[in-house]
């Protein structure tokens, strides 16, 4: 984390001194919450959708300010390997990378066509490169014909007038993001997701948990094969998932993918929905997952992070209360109290409506690999007797 910036981006110092305040209260949280990274036993792997992070406009609530910044790199810089949705423009994501430093990189995909219902958004991986290397390969998930989603089967005439049989469906309103990467022993293929919300019910719903459905089947064979090529295959984001029994994640785990334990916990802000998930499936020696239930968070393999714990929380709007007037439609509450519930929301855009999730993953096989040499080793030996 490139701290020093803090001298130049906050003036007067009593607006610096807000801020190393608040981050110093961060970092504690996260020290609390996070597992430490390592050099070589464990990849810390989180996922996060960032309200409309590059969006030029966020509904009227206005700018993300500078100190938002660092809050929200503070949060990445405690990971090893962030898939992070809703990023639109990338100035600004390129300013929270500037802030990480050089041991930080990202790839991200082009925008989302509007008129595909994607919002103009870009899915996001961030890695730390002293800890995770890219293995040069990723694309867009296109599905064939025959997974096509909303599919509709029926006759049209061609050219000639003659009827035919059709199939016209649709892909993905905001296309999976794949790619391929390797931390220590583990190699692993990646895909993050913002699937359709659509509604809450009828067809839209139903559509949702199609999409869900759909990725999940389309990875789950990639998934099986790349297990016998000893390659873990992780299917991460915002899925949009009601809840832990709804159809949605039936959806999602159909396919054999697993999700751990400590996840099943709501990830929006106000703990009604469960949206953002982190699933695989797993093998020995290849990918393995174990649930650990301790009542220090530093010892568990898998968490949700409170993001309103430290930073903007409900205490704090006494320092946060001009900056929430002074965005658009700050400026129009008409009362204290309109601007005290006003800025509940308002700073969900300066920070976000959803949590980052987060597991620890083994990446370390030395010990492994050896003993399966040594077996190996044994069986030659025996087998070309004396």
């Amino acid at each position: 984390m490139r701290y020093y910036l803090l001298k130049n981006d906050f003036r007067p110092h009593a607006e610096r001194a807000r801020v190393i305040d608040n981050l110093s209260a961060l970092r504690a949280q996260l020290d609390r919450d996070v597992p430490d990274k390592d050099a070589e036993q464990n990849l810390l792997l989180a996922t996060w959708n960032i309200r409309d992070l590059g969006k030029p406009n966020r509904r009227g609530f206005g700018k993300r300010s500078k100190e938002s910044h660092f809050y929200i790199a503070e949060v990445i810089s405690r990971f090893d390997f962030v898939a992070v949705q809703e990023v639109n423009e990338l100035a600004e994501w390129e300013r929270i990378l500037r802030i990480l430093g050089p041991d930080w990189s990202y790839i991200a995909t082009d925008e989302t066509d509007r008129a595909l219902g994607g919002n103009g958004e870009r899915l996001t991986f961030a890695f730390d490169k002293r800890k995770v290397w890219f293995q040069n390969v990723a694309g867009e998930i296109v599905l064939p014909r025959g997974m096509l989603i909303s599919k509709v089967e029926g006759l049209a005439k061609d050219e000639e007038g003659k009827e035919r049989e059709i199939l016209e469906g649709k892909q993905f309103h905001r296309t999976p993001f794949f790619a391929s990467f390797q931390s220590g022993w583990l190699k692993f293929d990646i895909c993050t997701v913002h699937i359709y919300y659509g509604s809450a019910s009828g067809a839209k719903l139903q559509e949702r948990v199609e999409e869900i459905g759909t990725v999940a089947k389309y990875l789950g064979k990639r998934a099986d094969k790349a297990l016998k090529e000893e390659k873990a295959t992780l299917l991460l984001g915002d899925f949009n998932v009601v809840r832990p029994d709804h159809e949605t994640m039936e959806a999602l785990l159909t396919e054999g993918f697993k999700v751990p334990k400590a996840l099943s916990a709501p990830t929006n802000i106000d703990r009604s929905k469960f949206y953002d998930q982190i699933a695989f499936k797993t093998k020995p020696e290849v990918i393995e997952y174990v649930e650990k239930q301790s009542q220090d968070p530093k010892k568990r393999n898998a968490g949700v992070f409170e993001i309103f714990e430290s930073v903007y929380r409900d205490d704090q709007f006494d320092e946060f209360a001009e900056a929430a007037k002074k965005s658009p439609n700050g400026s129009k509450q008409a009362t204290e109290a309109d601007l005290r519930k006003y800025y509940l929301t308002w700073r969900t855009y300066q920070f976000s409506d959803h949590k980052p999730l987060w597991v620890r993953l083994d990446t370390n096989d030395a010990d492994g690999y050896l003993a399966r040499l040594k077996e190996r080793t044994a069986r030659l030996d025996v087998a070309a007797g004396p």
